[in-house]
């Protein structure tokens, strides 16, 4: 056998063992389910004016913020401790979460519509947010049920399932936010949430309680074990929120600062492209989440698929980037018409902070929190958002949104480099050394 036979052989041998795990099927439901989320962006933007379609971005983006709370983080620790426990202990784990998330949900919510209906100012451009946030707001307690039945289908590895259903999903959410806009304007846009969020809820609630948990009865955790649940939930909360509230800062402080509904406007459409560049790191990092969790104390197979998964990664990301890059001005007419081209070289330089963002800062970043070690991240991204909104507070006043853009090339750059040094630390250098 030659060489490139062998190579052959071990490509073929791969690809069976990702097939047969359901890698594909993960891939093309998360890609499909956030693709979906993008192309509703292109047919919900043709449906207003740019002012309409930058209090629709607005509106977003506060919920945005009040949704990185949502049920404090506890969504996110089916995908560890359901994995790590016995058989007959997963539902009580699950039972657990559900039930204490909810809760919280329900205060979030309240609390969230006395601030910024009641006590936030806002300008002119904006003052139809304070009736309008309320009708998304309403959605979050069953947005969050539905992402907790999604994460729990992955914590029992049912990968063709969760495709499926995340197909179904994002289908269902681009239909009804258009046709309810088509409708109803914008207030149609935010009740959509609540009615299809609500349905799939449902769904997945009695879908996962007839597969995996039909005649079980939940048993109260011990204390020691929901201390450790609610503080890994609460550092996994704080740390993937300021992973996640890069994004909304930009759109936030653009608004707040310039008081320009069309300058948000034009920030969420050069943005677009690049925002969802993430479905493709996040699509693989949906699928091998679950195994490093698996394989977390075996450091030899972590050090041999992490350069796997960085390399896929990397190749994927820098290839997606740079076609964008070269063809935005014709994609940006096409998709969003000629009145947007003014944001082609923003979009450009948002480009390189998604490669920089997605191939290096997320993969390293995804890992970590899955295999325990979210004090890292959380102290990476809390210094990392701090020098962010420090930055744009002293260059968007003068360079607008082309600052924004370059703020991230270099906040990036440097929690990419954190994170991916803390990686190589952890797994690397210090095969010893527990999670911390």
């Amino acid at each position: 056998m030659t060489k490139l036979d062998k190579i052959r052989a071990l490509v073929r041998e791969k690809w069976t063992s990702l097939r047969d795990q359901g890698a594909l099927h993960i891939f093309i439901g998360s890609f499909i389910t956030k693709f979906v989320a993008f192309f509703a962006s292109i047919f919900i933007v043709h449906l207003f004016s740019k002012p309409d379609y930058g209090v629709l971005g607005y509106v977003e983006n506060i919920f945005g913020y009040v949704y990185l709370l949502a049920g404090l983080g506890l969504t996110n620790a089916a995908l560890r401790y359901v994995i790590i426990s016995e058989e007959e202990h997963k539902y009580s784990v699950y039972h657990y979460i559900i039930k204490r998330s909810t809760i919280y949900n329900v205060i979030i919510v309240l609390l969230a519509v006395i601030i910024f209906c009641w006590i936030y100012p806002f300008g002119e451009d904006f003052s139809r947010v304070r009736y309008l946030l309320p009708l998304l707001l309403i959605s979050l307690p069953v947005h969050s049920l539905s992402d907790s039945g999604s994460m729990m289908l992955r914590s029992m590895f049912a990968n063709k399932r969760y495709a499926v259903l995340s197909c179904l999903l994002g289908v269902s959410v681009l239909v009804f936010k258009y046709v309810f806009s088509l409708l109803w304007g914008l207030p149609g846009a935010f009740i959509s949430n609540v009615t299809i969020y609500g349905f799939w809820a449902v769904y997945l609630l009695l879908t996962i309680h007839n597969a995996y948990f039909k005649g079980c009865r939940p048993t109260p955790l011990p204390a020691a074990e929901r201390r450790e649940i609610n503080t890994y939930s609460l550092q996994f909360m704080i740390t993937n929120g300021l992973w996640t509230v890069f994004m909304l800062n930009d759109v936030f402080l653009l608004g707040r600062i310039t008081q320009n509904a069309t300058l948000v406007a034009d920030y969420k459409v050069a943005y677009a492209f690049p925002g969802n560049i993430a479905l493709f790191s996040a699509s693989i990092g949906i699928f091998v989440a679950p195994l490093f969790v698996k394989h977390e104390k075996e450091q030899a197979w972590v050090r041999k698929n992490y350069r796997l998964v960085l390399l896929a990664t990397t190749v994927i990301i820098g290839a997606v980037s740079a076609v964008l890059a070269i063809w935005a001005g014709p994609i940006i007419k096409l998709v969003y018409g000629e009145e947007y081209l003014s944001v082609v070289p923003v979009m450009r330089v948002l480009l390189l902070a998604a490669f920089i963002n997605n191939a290096f800062r997320y993969t390293n970043a995804n890992l970590l929190s899955a295999m325990g070690r979210v004090k890292v991240n959380l102290y990476v991204s809390l210094m990392g958002t701090l020098l962010q909104v420090g930055i744009n507070f002293l260059v968007i006043p003068r360079y607008g949104a082309m600052g924004v853009a370059y703020t991230s090339v270099l906040v990036y750059t440097l929690m990419a480099i954190a994170v991916s040094g803390a990686f190589l630390y952890y797994y690397f250098r210090k095969p010893d050394r527990e999670p911390s």
